[in-house]
């Protein structure tokens, strides 16, 4: 038992990981109930080598900037940002698989936004999640025509409502309460559910959406 966990131990030591042929830097500790071999191999098992070409390397640790935006990751230039305080290893395959999704957002985007089919999706189920909302809140202008990320409705959504009760609402209209955040969102949160969710339930739920998805990494094989 003892050897066991002494090989644990010295494998959450080394910083230095691959998914795929990303370069994974662990800069600060992870918790105990993080296996990071068991993370990125997932990862690896799920999402196409293909998909990650514009992932040039992933960064796990603090950063400031995750506090002052209340985020547990984002992409940028080619890097991939995760926290390391992951409550257990799903959390943080989730976190990595969301920010592939922008990685490949922002390769594919005339593809993927440029007929507005998808706009027209996304703002008609604002719509209805508006006048489901309206029933107890105040919702903020511009709701259901805001695309981008905009801080007020985030934070409407995230404080005002919350997500455990935005989940309830929501229910048949999005696949989670972080997918009305954004339209971008809703393309990550389309792509999870593509590699490590429920694929059908996108398929029926959102079909713009799951078209795009499925499209977007038919081209990217090529």
């Amino acid at each position: 038992m003892w050897l066991v966990e002494s090989a644990k131990r010295g494998s959450r030591m080394k910083d230095q990981y691959k998914i795929n042929q990303i370069d994974v830097f662990i800069k600060d500790r992870l918790s105990p109930e993080v296996d990071p071999n068991f993370v990125f191999n997932y990862i690896a098992s799920r999402v196409p080598f293909y998909l990650t070409r514009d992932v040039e390397i992933v960064y796990i640790g603090y950063f400031p900037e995750m506090r002052e935006r209340e985020i547990n990751a984002f992409y940028e230039d080619g890097a991939i940002y995760v926290t390391n305080d992951q409550d257990d290893e799903m959390d943080m395959i989730e976190d990595i698989i969301h920010e592939i999704s922008h990685s490949v957002e922002q390769k594919n985007g005339e593809t993927i936004y440029g007929d507005s089919n998808l706009e027209r999706e996304f703002r008609a189920k604002r719509q209805r999640l508006e006048a489901l909302l309206e029933q107890k809140y105040e919702v903020p202008a511009d709701f259901s025509l805001t695309l981008d990320y905009d801080r007020d409705i985030d934070m409407f959504l995230y404080r005002t409502v919350g997500y455990d009760a935005l989940n309830q609402i929501c229910v048949n209209i999005f696949p989670s309460a972080y997918a009305c955040t954004s339209i971008s969102e809703y393309w990550a949160k389309g792509f999870e559910e593509i590699f490590i969710g429920n694929k059908q339930k996108i398929k029926e739920q959102c079909p713009i959406l799951y078209n795009k998805l499925i499209n977007v990494i038919e081209e990217m094989k090529e």
